[in-house]
C-alpha cells in the first residue's frame, strides 16, 4: 500500500507533468495562466471533496461552508483584527475540521440516508451563506477587499499572477497526493467498504464513526486552506462566490465527469472543464450570448452518456488497447 504512494511521489511522469505545469506562465499570455488557475483551484476543491463524496460515498453539499470558512473568516481576522492571514488560514482550517466532524457525527448518530444526508449538508451551507451575509465582520452582503499583493510572502502574498499560479500548483499537487495516499492505505479501503455496503462494514468490525469523522475532518480542513489561497487570489471576498452552494455543485459536476472514487478523476474533469468553459465564455459569451451554456451543457451531458463512471477509466482503457500491442510484440 504504501509502495504504490512512493511510486507515484517518485514517478518520473508525476514530476515531468509538474515541472511542464510549473512553466506554463512564462510559455501563455496572462489570459490563459488565469485560467489554467482557476482549473488548478477546482483541481484542489475537487480533489479534497472527492475523500468524501468519491472514496466514502457521501454526497456533501457543506464544502461551500468549508471554503466560505476559509476564504471570508481568514479575510475577516486579517481585516479587522490584523491577524496575519497564515494564521488566519489555520484558524480557520481548525473550524472548518471541527465543522466536518459535527456533521459526520450527525450522519451517524442519526442513521441518515444518502437524500438525507445531501439536504442536511445543503442546510449547514444555507445557514453559512446567512450568516455571512448578515454579520458585518465578515463583510455582510458587500464582501471584504482585501490589500493589494505585493509579494510579501510573510503576509501571505505572492506576487501577482505567476505567484498565484503556483501556489495553486503547489496545493492542487497536495491535494492530489493526499487522494493517493488515501486510497493506498487502510483508511481508504475502510471508505470504501462503507461506501459500498455500509452495514456489511460494519457487521465486519469497521468503525464506521471513526472514518467517516477523519474523512470529513481532511476534506473540510483541505478546502478551507484551498479557500483561504483563492481569496488571496481574487483579493476580493465575495460572498455570493466564495459561500455559495453553486460552487459545491461545480466540483461535485467535475468530480463525476473526471471519475469518483479515483486518485486522478477529480482533478482530470476540472482540468478539461474549467478551460473549456472559461473559452467557450471568453469566446461567445459576447457575440451569442447563452450559446456558450448550450455547448457546455451538451458536452457535460455527452460524457456522462458515453461513460458514466467518468473520463479517467475511459483513457485508462484506450491506453491499455494502445499499449497492448507493443507490449505483445516484445520477446
Amino acid at each position: 500500500m504504501r509502495e504504490e504512494f512512493y511510486k507515484t511521489l517518485s514517478s518520473p511522469i508525476w514530476w515531468g507533468a509538474l515541472v511542464i505545469a510549473a512553466i506554463m506562465p512564462f510559455v501563455l499570455s496572462s489570459y490563459y495562466v488565469h485560467i489554467l488557475t482557476l482549473a488548478l483551484v477546482y483541481v484542489a476543491l475537487a480533489s479534497s471533496w472527492n475523500i468524501v463524496g468519491g472514496m466514502a460515498g457521501q454526497i456533501s453539499l457543506a464544502h461551500s461552508l468549508f471554503i466560505g470558512i476559509g476564504s471570508m473568516f481568514s479575510a475577516a481576522l486579517l481585516l479587522k483584527l490584523g491577524i496575519n492571514m497564515w494564521l488566519g488560514l489555520v484558524i480557520s482550517a481548525v473550524i472548518s475540521g471541527i465543522l466536518g466532524a459535527v456533521i459526520a457525527w450527525i450522519d451517524f448518530r442519526f442513521q441518515l440516508g444518502h437524500l438525507s444526508f445531501v439536504l442536511i449538508t445543503l442546510a449547514f451551507a444555507e445557514m453559512g451563506s446567512i450568516v455571512v451575509e448578515g454579520w458585518d465582520f465578515l463583510g455582510g452582503a458587500s464582501g471584504l477587499l482585501l490589500p493589494k499583493d505585493t509579494g510579501n510572502f510573510l503576509a501571505f502574498q505572492f506576487g501577482g499572477g505567476h505567484g498565484a499560479f503556483w501556489m495553486m500548483l503547489g496545493l492542487a499537487a497536495i491535494c492530489v497526493l493526499v487522494n493517493v495516499a488515501i486510497l493506498n492505505s487502510p483508511l481508504g479501503y475502510y471508505l470504501r467498504t462503507i461506501r459500498d455496503n455500509e452495514k456489511a462494514a460494519q457487521a465486519i468490525g469497521v468503525n464506521i464513526l471513526r472514518y467517516k469523522i477523519t474523512a470529513m475532518v481532511i476534506s473540510a480542513m483541505l478546502a478551507s486552506v484551498v479557500g483561504t489561497a483563492y481569496v488571496r487570489y481574487l483579493t476580493f471576498a465575495d460572498p455570493y462566490l466564495l459561500i455559495s452552494p453553486v460552487i459545491t455543485i461545480e466540483i461535485v459536476l467535475f468530480a463525476t465527469v473526471g471519475g469518483l472514487g479515483r486518485a486522478y478523476g477529480p482533478a482530470l474533469g476540472a482540468l478539461l472543464l474549467v478551460p473549456l468553459g472559461e473559452i467557450l465564455r471568453g469566446k461567445l459569451g459576447s457575440t451569442l450570448p447563452g450559446l456558450h451554456y448550450f455547448i457546455y451543457g451538451i458536452v457535460v451531458i455527452s460524457v456522462i452518456l458515453v461513460t458514466p463512471r467518468g473520463l479517467l477509466p475511459l483513457f485508462e482503457r484506450l491506453w491499455a488497447r494502445w499499449r497492448g500491442p507493443a507490449v505483445a510484440s516484445k520477446p
